[in-house]
């Protein structure tokens, strides 16, 4: 019977099971030799009423006024005046242009099979290979069902139908796609790694998948990361400002893309104004190309693979390199002047692994690992990619439990399932078919001297339900912390005052003694405070919050037995968000592995 029952409780979830096998599928995917380019992104959503595009109308053109060089929907006046994306001399010239511009190609808007942009592509691509430039799609949004299966689909028959065509962007003889941040944003990073490796089985030789995302759990998904706007970032900076902000960024985007061995590029953008659009939009002012020319030779220094342009022609947001009435081609001889240089530079030099030089040896990380090993952990829903990655290289893959399964746990469950590991946000799904079952669920496997590991993503977990209610269940699970008073914790750190973390670097082997407080970001604070649990419960204090006179503003890291206070026999650990986020955040994860493993094995010493 109790084989019957583990049986019942724990088979995975069809998705969740994949999800995890497509993550550890992505964490073997290298990519070390793509060429430098540079590349633009493209517009071929435009139509005019007498043009092969337009069809009787206007298509992303209104108040189009000829005489006045006016057009009431395009920041700028182009050159070509209102066109039609369907006009071959049209992209006939955008591809002499583009030349001038040394640009290798473009990266096509693309809004579905039979829109108005998908049937331009037939000409993109053919005039495109009669110019020896390279083509690849934007994909803008995802169709129908929003999960991996449907944007897998749609990605595999834009592959089937274009990527055999001589002018299509590859890498290593394999087809790109760039996926715009809202389809990013639409299925999540967790299904995008189900579609990405979707898309690497079923089309043949694979695919290279370059997400809009800047972010680690990004890189650890996609074959190559990339921002589409940088105009947010530089608002209000003259360009002496922007070539230090620059100088900062690019290196950072660049060493996080090297750090997984993915695709890295840098987006710079002339200018932004999408005023005649939005309200109250944004505006970015070119300042006669000095912001661009700044941005230029920060890329160049930063050194990745490859420079994308916003935009060639984006008219609507005023960030076009398109010669228009106003600007002529001066930006189109800038781009060509810089982007012969940084194609001149030769082969990239190699690849730094960590950030800032903080990092642990394969070795290190195995030997970590090898503590945990027999753990094979559960993760419950939503967990932060970048937490659960070095999970994956366990001998047993992790198992992910719906909210369904952890609410059906029980006492019996804490021996085969001697973890569970919380890695969401302040956000959770307390009730899976009746109110409140999951906490019950989760009460009762901590009963049976389970150990539920808090490392979460922000900075009060299982604060609310789903449907935003607070509950503050951490608390109830019997997870002691503050949020400001007496017992401490804050929504921002107190001003003037120098504070560091300090380390048990006996629990925690490769952290150094001291780390300072992060100074940018989300600085909520919410430590683990000792004086909330019975006296005759265990607490093992691993980092602690102080100032430079020894002052405790509570522990940031820490073990917990229950062994008088309720939930009784429950082991706890908890890691407060902003410490994982710090340059030694992937050192971090692998000591608390370890640690547990240990601890869990063997008890405390």
């Amino acid at each position: 019977m109790a084989g019957l029952l583990a049986a019942a409780l724990f088979p995975l979830a069809a998705a969740a099971q994949t999800d995890l096998a497509a993550l550890a599928e992505r964490a073997k995917i290298h990519h070390k030799g793509a060429a430098r380019k540079v590349l633009a992104f493209y517009y071929p959503w435009y139509g005019t009423p007498d043009g092969p595009g337009g069809e009787g109308k206007w298509v992303h053109w209104k108040g189009v006024e000829p005489e006045a060089k006016r057009i009431a929907s395009s920041t700028h006046y182009p050159t070509l005046g209102a066109y039609d994306s369907h006009d071959r001399e049209v992209v006939a010239q955008h591809c002499r242009w583009a030349k001038t511009a040394a640009l290798d190609g473009f990266i096509v808007s693309w809004w579905g099979r039979n829109s108005h942009s998908d049937r331009a592509m037939g000409a993109i691509l053919d005039l495109c290979q009669e110019a020896k430039l390279q083509v690849t799609i934007y994909h803008e949004r995802i169709p129908g069902a929003k999960d991996a299966r449907s944007a897998a689909n749609d990605l595999l028959d834009v592959l089937r139908r274009y990527a055999k065509h001589p002018a299509w962007l590859r890498v290593n003889d394999k087809p790109v796609v760039f996926v715009y941040g809202r389809a990013v944003n639409e299925i999540g990073l967790l299904a995008w790694a189900d579609a990405c490796a979707q898309v690497h089985r079923k089309h043949p030789g694979g695919a290279v998948i370059v997400g809009d995302k800047l972010s680690a759990a990004s890189a650890r998904v996609f074959d190559g990361i990339h921002t589409y706007n940088t105009a947010g970032k530089m608002r209000n900076m003259p360009p002496e400002r922007i070539a230090p902000w620059a100088g900062r960024q690019y290196a950072d985007w660049v060493a996080l893309a090297d750090r997984f061995d993915r695709i890295s590029t840098l987006t710079l953008i002339p200018g932004y104004d999408d005023t005649k659009i939005r309200t109250p939009g944004l505006n970015v002012k070119r300042f006669d190309g000095a912001s661009y020319r700044a941005q230029w030779e920060q890329a160049i220094q930063a050194d990745p693979h490859w420079v994308l342009i916003t935009s060639f022609n984006e008219w609507h947001e005023g960030s076009e390199i398109e010669p228009s009435a106003e600007y002529g081609d001066e930006y189109l001889k800038w781009t060509g002047q810089y982007a012969r240089r940084f194609k001149s530079q030769g082969p990239r030099k190699p690849a730094r692994k960590t950030a800032n030089g903080v990092g642990l040896s394969a070795a290190d990380k195995q030997a970590a690992l090898r503590r945990f090993a027999r753990l094979q952990p559960g993760i419950l829903p939503g967990a932060d990619l970048g937490t659960i990655w070095p999970l994956l290289e366990l001998p047993g893959r992790p198992k992910q439990l719906s909210w369904k399964q952890a609410a059906g746990l029980s006492q019996d469950d804490a021996k085969r399932l001697p973890m569970l590991l919380y890695a969401a946000g302040e956000t959770y799904q307390r009730t899976a078919e009746e109110i409140g079952d999951v906490d019950r669920g989760l009460l009762e496997y901590l009963r049976g001297g389970g150990c539920l590991a808090f490392i979460p993503s922000g900075p009060m977990p299982m604060h609310y339900d789903s449907k935003n209610k607070v509950v503050s269940a951490a608390a109830k699970l019997g997870l002691p912390l503050s949020v400001g008073g007496k017992d401490g914790g804050w929504q921002s750190p107190p001003k003037g005052v120098k504070l560091q973390f300090i380390c048990d670097t006996k629990a925690l082997p490769h952290l150094p003694k001291r780390i300072a407080f992060p100074q940018t970001g989300d600085l909520r604070w919410r430590p683990l405070v000792r004086s909330r649990l019975d006296p005759g419960d265990l607490v093992v204090p691993l980092i602690e919050l102080r100032d430079a006179k020894g002052k405790s503003y509570g522990l940031a890291a820490a073990y917990v037995e229950h062994r008088v206070s309720e939930p009784k026999n429950a082991k706890l650990l908890y890691v407060w968000f902003g410490l994982t986020r710090t340059k030694h955040g992937e050192v971090l994860l692998y000591d608390v592995y370890g640690y547990l493993g240990k601890t869990l094995t063997h008890g405390i010493d």
